[in-house]
């Protein structure tokens, strides 16, 4: 189990980002974490700071402030944070279209070249990007999300060949559906349509994330596909 670690997460203020960061805060480990919102979480070795990921200059500053509070010493990262503007690309305005790939794709990839730095220095490290099974369904509306989850896929692929010299593992899970605010976008009808896609018929829960991190913490070596999903059913 991942203890007395030094962890960043992105989008803390709800969901899976404050479900993990809670257990992750109970299992002795130190937590830098960040939304839009003010601090929601009121434990003992959790860090707050209030950011818009789509703004570089506040992702500079905050990443700058838990580089100095951390002493440089980052065992983890996770990047959970995300948009879900669900609409026709037609109807997608500029702004929201820019919007969606700044919080999902382009901060990330930020994120993590100023992580790795010291990931880097200090000989190990851990990246966890989470995507969607948007990426592979295709849907109606979600065009502007599920690219911006594909993107990271592909950074994620890259990324981790990149980093794989230096002791530094990279993750990309993505989970069939876990109820957050984010998910609650779907209604029940989608929602089922959605489950009878994938093999699986349990959803996802936050235990189930988080003990997947921490048997994927353990792991000495990554295998080649350093993608972790739900598969889904054969079709034709």
């Amino acid at each position: 189990m991942i203890k007395n670690s030094n962890i960043v997460i992105t989008g803390t203020s709800h969901g899976i980002g404050r479900e993990l960061t809670i257990k992750l805060l109970k299992s002795d480990n130190k937590v830098w974490g960040c939304s839009r919102k003010d601090d929601l979480i009121k434990m003992k070795n959790y860090f707050h700071c209030k950011v818009n990921l789509s703004d570089l200059n506040q992702i500079k500053k905050w990443i700058n402030k838990v580089s100095k509070e951390s002493s440089g010493k980052i065992d983890i990262f996770i990047s959970n944070a995300a948009i879900f503007k669900r609409r026709l690309n037609l109807l997608d305005s500029f702004d929201d279209v820019t919007e969606t790939v700044k919080v999902n794709l382009i901060a990330s990839m930020l994120i993590t070249k100023m992580l790795s730095k010291f990931m880097i220095q200090n000989k190990k490290g851990l990246i966890i990007f989470f995507s969607s099974v948007a990426t592979i369904i295709n849907e109606v509306g979600t065009s502007s999300y599920a690219s911006s989850k594909s993107g990271l896929e592909t950074f994620s692929q890259i990324i981790k060949n990149e980093l794989n010299e230096f002791n530094i593992k990279v993750i990309t899970l993505r989970i069939l559906y876990v109820p957050t605010n984010l998910s609650s976008k779907l209604n029940n009808k989608e929602i089922t349509i959605l489950k009878n896609k994938f093999k699986t018929n349990k959803f996802g829960t936050i235990n189930k994330i988080f003990n997947k991190i921490n048997g994927l913490y353990k792991l000495k070596k990554m295998p080649k596909n350093n993608l972790f999903y739900d598969m889904p059913k054969k079709t034709g």
